[in-house]
């Protein structure tokens, strides 16, 4: 009996933040991120923040929507939870609850988000921290 492989990209997903994704773009570096596409995950909320017409973060969304999730089944009550407490944003709020119901890492620059998702007992790390492990 053979036995099916089971792609190893899809056991360590990350939750990506705008304000990650944001730098990314800004260093140039989508094409690098496009190759670790099996890796990125980013709640709608935050694939609507980031989307601006014809931007190199739009392009990556529009060529693997398979990066962007819905919020699933308990999510869209943590999300409310989260996004209740103060200084936390829509997508931040997105991320902390895909991350928490997931059992995911967090992608995320933004120090109050990281913070937040670190209190929340997320793992959390910087673009530059994401890219450094995936070289």
């Amino acid at each position: 009996m053979m036995r099916r492989k089971v792609p190893s990209a899809a056991l360590f997903r990350y939750v990506f933040d705008a304000s990650s994704l944001i730098n990314i773009e800004r260093h140039g570096l989508i094409p690098k991120l496009k190759q670790l596409k099996d890796m990125v995950l980013m709640p709608k909320k935050v694939a609507d923040e980031i989307d601006q017409p014809n931007s190199p973060l739009s392009r990556f969304i529009h060529s693997c929507p398979e990066v962007v999730t819905d919020l699933m089944d308990g999510e869209d009550q943590e999300y409310l939870r989260v996004r209740r407490q103060p200084g936390i944003d829509d997508g931040e709020a997105a991320v902390i609850a895909v991350a928490i119901r997931r059992h995911l890492p967090v992608v995320i620059d933004d120090a109050k988000g990281k913070a937040k998702a670190e209190s929340h007992g997320i793992q959390t790390l910087r673009w530059t921290d994401f890219f450094a492990k995936k070289s």
